[in-house]
């Protein structure tokens, strides 16, 4: 599974247009063994594709162009958690909607790495 720290580094990889870093990123992971971890593959590998196709209304590239607000990112992480709430959905959209929620979160700057996790 891809670490917190990977998933910044494919982000700022994107963010400086350094696509090649955030797909070789992407392609060093060990396949995934769970349908979960599909999901979550497949979130980071469509912020790939947005970037690779120049795609100026995917919600990746709002938030990396800088033109999407504060208040517009915390609902959609706010949506990304109430998703995440419900019980009845598959472990593959699990995955997928738990990298959304990270990505959010980090664009929102409530995403805390290492020793600020402990932090309240």
């Amino acid at each position: 599974m891809i670490s917190e720290l990977e998933i910044i580094e494919v982000i700022r990889s994107l963010e400086s247009k350094d696509i090649s870093r955030a797909r070789e990123i992407i392609t060093s992971l060990k396949s995934p063994e769970s349908s979960y971890e599909r999901g979550y593959l497949h979130a980071l590998k469509g912020l790939i594709a947005s970037c690779d196709n120049k795609d100026g209304d995917s919600v990746f590239q709002k938030l990396i162009m800088d033109v999407m607000d504060a208040s517009t990112i915390n609902d959609e992480w706010e949506s990304s958690k109430n998703v995440l709430a419900q019980n009845f959905r598959p472990s593959y959209d699990i995955g997928y909607e738990h990298a959304w929620e990270f990505i959010f979160s980090y664009f929102s700057g409530n995403a805390k790495m290492g020793l600020d996790k402990y932090q309240s």
